[in-house]
């Protein structure tokens, strides 16, 4: 009779030894997957950022494609013209726009936007002044007033936020 229980009791404690052995085991492999699956989110978050940022370059260019096969004249995508003649001088009218720049434009299609847009004679010029000032990669999101009277450290000015070089 003794023989029986002592037997009962060492098979309980082998069973009670495998299950605790089997489930702390699982544990550890969860564990290790929480871990690997934090990771591929972390590298996934990575992957999504760099895709939004590619999107809006790629917006950009869409956009600044649209708008020259829309015509020179045009004023899509946020430009809003208004003319005004100049006092004294009829023939020269003043042309002012809102010119919105959007994630992932540089200089050469915001330079681009304001030649077709009247501002600026030349896009080149404005982007050898920005280069030249150290403003080319200082292009600030946002809405901005600009007008033909401004000359180019002016609009420089304006469009990186920062005071007339």
């Amino acid at each position: 009779m003794m023989k029986d229980i002592l037997q009962g009791v060492g098979i309980g404690c082998i069973l009670a030894g495998g299950i605790l052995y089997y489930t702390n085991t699982g544990n550890v492999s969860t564990a290790s997957d929480a871990e690997q699956y934090k990771s591929q989110l972390d590298e996934l978050k990575i992957e999504l950022d760099k895709v939004k940022k590619e999107l809006a370059v790629a917006q950009t260019l869409t956009s600044s494609k649209t708008e020259k096969s829309a015509g020179e004249n045009s004023n899509a995508s946020g430009e809003k013209a208004e003319t005004k003649p100049v006092s004294g001088s009829p023939s020269k009218p003043i042309t002012k726009i809102i010119l919105t720049i959007e994630a992932g434009s540089t200089s050469s299609t915001v330079a681009d936007k304001l030649e077709r847009a009247g501002i600026i004679g030349s896009a080149g010029e404005l982007e050898q002044y920005l280069i030249d000032n150290g403003l080319a990669g200082r292009i600030q999101i946002g809405v901005h007033e600009v007008d033909t009277t401004m000359d180019l450290g002016t609009i420089a000015g304006i469009i990186t936020n920062t005071k007339k070089r």
